[in-house]
This record gives structure tokens, sequence and C-alpha cells, in this order.
């Protein structure tokens, strides 16, 4: 058989799905959505109503870029959603008001969240416990301490010059908010992908074995990314603070289903080694979107949940379908 007959027995991969691969699959659903938000209702389409999105896209977006991250390395953290109210209890509690006391407020949280990490990873790596078991655990304990904490009645209240980095908006519409989220996004998205730290992330999500041969800190990176999870976790509860001024018990539990809902939809792999950070920028903005419709529509909270979770099994099928149609494994 000659080479031009075995050139022509190899299926060719489809340009457009190739288009589609390359620009991101995500960013294509978030523009049908607005198309179909527009038909059922105009003022969807409005600046205002794209700016009130965006601004509310930041806090699921901060913390789906930390769920990114730990799904580049195979984990998964389902403590972030009290990791929210935590931080949301705690940053109230320690700025009772006070301009003087939002940086103390803010590193206790940051801190607190990368210590809360680090243990997730130590669980996880050393260990060797399954992600799902350590963190769904974490996730009660942190939300039974925000409990114990206020005595289930949480007090305090955020500084007034903390609420403009979730409040304010800049140059008419732009939310501060979204400033920083992206800002976030952009520093993590250079990390991933433009040095050693981010190829070893993604080495270890695929292939742990074949990274370790490689002289990787398999261990060490794998706990670094549940810290760096928990971190994001804290800059969304952190926002999400800004934007309400106030404490509120389970106020991060719409982020437990979403985070991973928002990575998914932006093509990670829920078995490591494949994602973008600005992938789950489209995938944030995108459930952020789905919610906004349905509750346009007054569909119930029962209905949504059951929504996200049918939108991530489609994901996962759309993205298997484009990979085999450019012919990528």
């Amino acid at each position: 058989m000659s080479s031009a007959e075995i050139k022509t027995d190899i299926a060719a991969p489809n340009p457009v799905l190739q288009i589609v691969q390359r620009v991101g699959m995500v960013w294509f659903a978030v523009v049908a959505l607005y198309i179909i938000a527009g038909l059922i209702e105009p003022n969807m389409m409005s600046v205002r109503q794209i700016s009130n999105v965006l601004q509310v896209a930041a806090f699921l977006g901060a913390v789906a870029i930390g769920q990114t991250i730990v799904l580049l390395v195979g984990g998964i953290d389902l403590s972030v959603a009290s990791m929210v109210t935590l931080v949301n209890i705690v940053s109230t509690s320690v700025m009772n008001g006070e301009p003087a006391n939002v940086v103390p407020a803010v590193l206790i949280c940051l801190v607190l969240a990368a210590m809360i990490g680090a243990v997730n990873g130590f669980l996880v790596a050393i260990l060797r416990i399954t992600p799902l078991i350590v963190t769904l655990g974490m996730n009660f304990i942190l939300f039974g301490a925000a409990l114990v904490y206020t005595n289930g009645a949480p007090r305090g209240s955020a500084a007034d010059t903390f609420t403009p980095f979730g409040q304010e908006h800049i140059f008419g519409n732009i939310p501060v908010s979204t400033l920083v989220w992206l800002a976030l996004a952009l520093l993590v998205a250079f990390i991933t992908r433009r040095t050693v730290y981010g190829r070893r992330l993604y080495a270890v999500g695929a292939n742990p074995r074949a990274a370790r041969l490689m002289g990787v800190n398999v261990e060490g990176i794998t706990i670094s990314a549940y810290v760096l999870c928990s971190l994001m976790a804290a800059a969304g509860g952190l926002l999400i603070t800004a934007y309400i001024g106030l404490p509120s018990l389970g106020i991060g539990d719409q982020f437990l289903l979403t985070s991973v809902a928002a990575a998914v939809v932006s093509g990670t792999s829920l078995t490591g080694g494949r994602g973008s950070v600005i992938a789950a920028i489209g995938g944030a903005i995108f459930i952020t979107e789905m919610n906004s419709v349905t509750n346009i529509l007054r569909v119930s909270n029962g209905v949504q949940f059951i929504l996200q979770g049918v939108i991530i099994a489609l994901s996962v099928l759309a993205y298997r379908i484009v990979d085999a149609g450019t012919g990528r494994k």
C-alpha cells in the first residue's frame, strides 16, 4: 500500500470542530444562551443586565478558578461552599464595620484558607484518601465551625471601604468585582500556562506516574493545588461579602455544584490533565446567565439543580464528540 493510499485512509479532522476546540466551545455556548435569553426577554441583552450578570459571575468565577486547578491534578474540592461561608462570617466579624480592620480581616481569611487547603491536600496526596470524601467531610467541618463561631446568629458587617469591591462600577457599567476576578484569572492563567509549575500541574493530572519519573514532586504539586483552590474560594467569599455587606450562614451553598459545573462546561476534564482558567471564565458566565434566565422564568431551585446536572453530563459528552472529530484522544 502506498503512502498516498495510507493518507486517504486516515480521516481528516473536521475543520468546524477544530475551530470550536481552538476558540473554546463554552464561548459559543455563552453567545447562544444570550441570544436565546434575548428572545425570551429583550431586557436580558441590555448593557445594565449584562453588567449585573458579570458582577454576580465574579463570585462564582473566582471559586471556579480554584476548582479548575484542583481538577487539573485529578482531584475535586467540595469544601469550597463552606469555605465561602466561613470567609463571609469571619471577615464581617473581624471588620465589624471598621475600615481599620479590613486588612487584618482579609489576611486572616487568606491564612485560614491556605491552612485548610493544605489539610485537604495532605489528606489526599500523603494519606491517599479519596478527594471526594476528604473535601465533602471538610465541607461539613467548616460549616459546623461557622455555626459554632456564630452560635447560629452571625454578627458584624463589612466596612464601607471594603464594599466598593463588590458593589461599585467604574466607567458606568464595569463592575469592580469583575475586574478583580479577571485580574485573578489572568494571573492564574499565566501561572498555569507559562510557568514550570503550571506544566507540572498538567503533568500530574495527565499521568502522575510519568510525572514522578520526570522528577516532579507529585505530592507537593497536589497539595499546592488544594491550597490555591481554597485561596480562590476565599477570594470568592471576600468578593461576595463586599457585595452583600453582611454575614450570611449558608451563603456559599450555591457554589457546591456550580463551581464544578462552571469548570466542566469550560472543558476541564474530571480525570485531570486538561482544562483552562480562561475557559472557566466563560463557564462561570454561562452558569450565571443560565440561572438568571431560569429566575426570570420563575423556575424552581430544584429544576435549576437538575439543569446544572444535565449540563455537566452534556458538556462531557459534547467535548468527547469534539475530541473525536478533531482526532484528539
